[in-house]
């Protein structure tokens, strides 16, 4: 009986939106979303920072100041414009907030998970069934520490068809402009293999929908490519044109 009346009683206080615990998780869902919203930013622009290849700090790593890195300079011209940015920057020069996320550490600490995510994405792409051979490459170089730094580029060629790529890019195209595949009566390209190829090619493609899409090679690239075997077989035309390049 002692059993039943204290579960009674702990549903009775569960259910009163009132008490210390269920006002303590409310504030602890609010200060999660918080900070999942600073985060947000913040990881936003270390990405673009990354992926540009820019520095992030600069010579003074000091809110405000002209000479701060692009990181601080990022953060700053967003909040301009972002009003809960702004006050989050308000915060923490005032001190008003437990964490900030906009130490050294943290970004680079967000750093290292995005480019583990990124090393995981390759080498799944790399230990697919087809693309399974690459090939590696090496060097080293001292960094300003005079600590030798070793990079390692692994190269794959990716499974997916530059053509089939192209046709899905074009089918979307279309398709976003209401423009039917079936009323499609030419097509022209270059002459490279991948486009013009009658079974494989992208031509192919589009044949394989509507048969009566004709394939016309390019006139302009077959005239240059014309041109350009004509030329090479006269050494005087080759000469005067390697001179007219490095002048």
């Amino acid at each position: 009986m002692e059993h039943k009346r204290a579960m009674l009683c702990w549903i009775t206080r569960k259910s009163n939106k009132n008490t210390v615990d269920q006002q303590l998780e409310e504030q602890m869902k609010k200060n999660i979303q918080y900070y999942f919203e600073v985060l947000k930013r913040f990881v936003a622009v270390i990405k673009f920072l990354s992926e540009k290849g820019l520095a992030f700090r600069g010579h003074e790593e000091k809110w405000g100041s002209p000479n701060n890195g692009n990181f601080m300079g990022a953060i700053e011209l967003i909040a301009e414009f972002d009003p809960f940015l702004h006050e989050h920057l308000e915060k923490c020069k005032n001190e008003k907030v437990n964490a900030t996320y906009l130490s050294k550490p943290v970004y680079e600490e967000l750093i290292q998970i995005m480019g583990k995510h990124v090393q995981n994405e390759i080498v799944n792409q790399i230990n697919n069934l087809d693309t399974k051979y690459y090939s590696i490459i090496i060097d080293s170089m001292p960094d300003l520490t005079h600590v030798d730094q070793l990079v390692i580029v692994v190269r794959y060629c990716s499974n997916e068809k530059p053509c089939v790529t192209l046709f899905n890019k074009i089918q979307q195209v279309l398709g976003e402009h209401k423009l039917s595949l079936e009323n499609i009566r030419g097509q022209s390209y270059d002459n490279a293999s991948n486009m013009k190829g009658s079974e494989k090619g992208l031509q192919a493609h589009f044949k394989n929908i509507n048969r009566y899409t004709d394939y016309v090679p390019c006139a302009a690239h077959s005239f240059n490519l014309f041109g350009e075997k004509a030329v090479s077989t006269v050494p005087e035309v080759v000469d005067y044109f390697g001179i007219l390049q490095e002048l």
